[in-house]
């Protein structure tokens, strides 16, 4: 990862509005921002433009979220990749399939603001956190 150049985030979500709106809160804290509207544009993509983090809706068409992730774990440079899932989903189950996928991180619609910058920034290293158990 090249620290000298802005860092870019693909964003993955079947919702427009939604997608668009995340982007832009992204954009506007200083990132660069892809856009997919589906899993195939979400793997297109990804390849194309070497994204330094992925935040991947779980249900989109053309391949969910999962899915996504799990072509892209077998390519070199994307399977180190820190990703975040998001999701409408309700139940427990759909947060421990994405810990269990390795998502960095996990948030459920609709997204606090403040709280995805915190995740995004702490994801890709910007940012630390102390964690006291």
């Amino acid at each position: 990862m090249n620290d000298e150049r802005t860092k870019r985030i693909l964003v993955a979500d079947d919702d427009v509005d939604f997608a668009k709106a995340l982007g832009n809160r992204l954009k506007s804290k200083g990132y660069e921002v892809i856009v997919a509207l589906d899993g195939y544009q979400a793997l297109d993509f990804a390849v194309k433009h070497d994204p330094d983090l992925l935040i991947l809706d779980i249900n989109m068409p053309a391949g969910n979220g999962f899915s996504v992730h799990e072509r892209l774990r077998n390519r070199a440079r994307m399977g180190m990749k820190p990703l975040i899932f998001i999701t409408g989903e309700d139940g427990d189950w759909v947060e421990r399939a994405a810990l269990d996928h390795g998502a960095f991180g996990f948030m459920r619609k609709p997204i606090n603001s403040e709280e995805l910058t915190r995740l995004v920034r702490t994801a890709l290293g910007e940012e630390r956190h102390v964690i006291v158990v």
